[in-house]
């Protein structure tokens, strides 16, 4: 049982959570989708704005975002899925993106995963593309 109470989101830096994120990521995409390590770890990380996401102080969910407005790695530990807690990460990191005054805020979907960005407000651009040999679409949230 989730307790709501009981999640906490943090914006936070690579340097400070490193072990926390590169855990969540480990889990869900090199082991699920297995995404070889080289490719997910890309060294960008000190660059980037963090988020880490915790019930009861256990991490569960994590996202990045580039200093130009891209959101990436964004993952939930599968025990935790379908519990409305993607979005409460993404609408963290919107807001955040939004009090950081990013120009654009767009990410790389992964196919399946459309219809949720869609329904934050994050419209299609493009064609399908493969990254890390998933197929993708560029979406930008609506302004």
């Amino acid at each position: 049982m989730l307790k709501k109470n009981s999640i906490s989101i943090i914006e936070t830096s690579w340097l400070e959570h490193s072990a926390q994120i590169s855990s969540i990521r480990d889990a869900v995409f090199i082991q699920e989708q297995a995404v070889p390590k080289n490719i997910e770890m890309d060294g960008k990380d000190s660059e980037c704005m963090h988020f880490l996401m915790s019930n009861d102080k256990n991490p569960i969910g994590t996202a990045r975002i580039k200093m130009s407005g891209k959101i990436e790695r964004v993952s939930i530990l599968k025990p935790n899925r379908n519990k409305g807690l993607g979005s409460r990460l993404m609408n963290f990191i919107i807001d955040a993106a939004k009090e950081n005054r990013f120009e654009r805020i767009y990410l790389h979907s992964q196919i399946e995963s459309i219809g949720f960005y869609k329904n934050l407000g994050f419209i299609e651009q493009g064609d399908v593309f493969q990254e890390a040999g998933i197929d993708h679409v560029l979406m930008e949230l609506k302004k």
